[in-house]
This record gives C-alpha cells, structure tokens and sequence, in this order.
C-alpha cells in the first residue's frame, strides 16, 4: 500500500503507536493522546497496538503483532520505554535486534 504525502519531496513520516498497563483493573485511557499527538506532528498513524499485559514479558501478542507489522522507515511511538519493556537489559536487547532484524528483513523483501 502506498501512502501519499503531502508535497512531492516530503517524506511521509509513519509511526505505529504501542500502549500498554499491565492490568486489568488500569485502563489505557491516559496513554490514547499518543495518537492524536504523532498525528499532529506529522507522522501516518499505521497501527494502533493496545494490550493489557506484563511488561516483564516479551511474549506479549500485540507486541509481536506490531513487531510483525512494521515497515522500514517506520518509527514507534510509546509513552515512555517501559511501556514497550520492563524486560532485563539482555531480553531487552533482544526484543530491540528481533524488531531491527523484522525491519531487515523487509528492506530485503522490498529491494
């Protein structure tokens, strides 16, 4: 799918949004201004991606949903970085090589 923007020799600037709590009883409420906000500072909003889960870990579904999704070029977008992890440093490394190598492997398909 190819996106316009907005003037010929601008870029579009895309962004998947990720929010997380990580209980049911908390709600994402605070967190849906994300979305209003990338889009006020220009970006495509490609994907929304909410889940109520533990941050500790990296088997969340809507994680690797978004992990899946992403695009080259593309950025996410997330309150603060421990809505993405909670993770120990090294699972956490490897939650940010497993999205590199997603985004690798696209700009290999593409080409």
């Amino acid at each position: 799918m190819k996106r316009k923007s907005a003037s010929p020799s601008a870029p579009v600037k895309v962004a998947r949004i990720y929010m997380r709590v990580s209980t049911e009883a908390q709600d994402l409420q605070r967190q849906e201004a994300i979305t209003e906000q990338a889009k006020a500072a220009g970006y495509y909003v490609a994907g929304t991606y909410r889940e109520k889960a533990s941050g500790a870990r990296a088997d969340r579904p809507e994680l690797l949903r978004m992990v899946a999704d992403l695009q080259p070029g593309e950025v996410v977008i997330a309150e603060k970085i421990d809505r993405i992890s909670r993770l120990p440093l090294p699972e956490a490394e490897a939650l940010i090589a497993a999205i590199q190598g997603s985004l690798q492997k696209t700009e290999k398909i593409v080409r």
